[in-house]
């Protein structure tokens, strides 16, 4: 230190110098408080409620069967109220799941995907999907190849790309049709 700095620290009476020590620690505590334990402290908070929770629900099998009992009735209360599910419905659930993994490899968002209209193509029923997608025009372009590439039966029926908001981006609304063939009617 600068020996004047220290000439006149020494010449502050002690009880001052001891207001500034206690002010100095308290700063540092409350800075340790803020910066270094009281993130950690919440999360460890959150997790023990948690493992509390999972406790709880383990430890009790018949808690458990009433709650499995309780969302079959709702399961089934809903399958009457809106009809039953159609058989496809499992296999476009996956569709939609690998599109969304394949935009996450292929660095691209995926906003939203809503189905289309079912149309008949010559011998082929198709099923499409309406999709929302965002990103790079190279991560684009790599995943409308990829989902040519994921199933046989997949292809891109229509697209269109318009500039984004965020530079460097584009957003595209693309058409994904599944073509099946058609069932024959006897």
């Amino acid at each position: 230190m600068n020996a004047s700095l220290i000439r006149k620290a020494a010449a502050l009476p002690a009880r001052q110098l001891h207001l500034m020590g206690a002010g100095l620690l308290l700063i540092v505590a409350c800075a340790l408080w803020f910066y270094a334990l009281r993130a950690p402290l919440a999360a460890l908070r959150t997790v023990r409620a948690e493992q509390a929770q999972l406790d709880l629900a383990a430890g009790d099998p018949r808690l458990l069967s009433a709650q499995l009992l309780l969302l079959g009735t709702d399961t089934e209360a809903l399958a009457k109220r809106f009809g039953a599910v159609p058989a496809a419905a499992p296999a476009q659930l996956r569709l939609v799941g690998e599109l969304g993994k394949l935009a996450q490899a292929q660095g691209v968002t995926l906003h939203g995907v809503t189905p289309a209209p079912d149309e008949i193509v010559l011998a082929f029923a198709q099923t499409g999907f309406d999709a929302d997608v965002s990103g790079s025009y190279a991560g684009l372009l790599a995943w409308m190849g990829a989902v040519e590439r994921a199933q046989p039966n997949l292809a891109i029926a229509s697209f269109e790309m318009t500039p984004s908001d965020t530079p460097g981006q584009v957003a595209m609304k693309i058409r994904i049709a599944a073509f099946r063939p058609q069932e024959s009617k006897p």
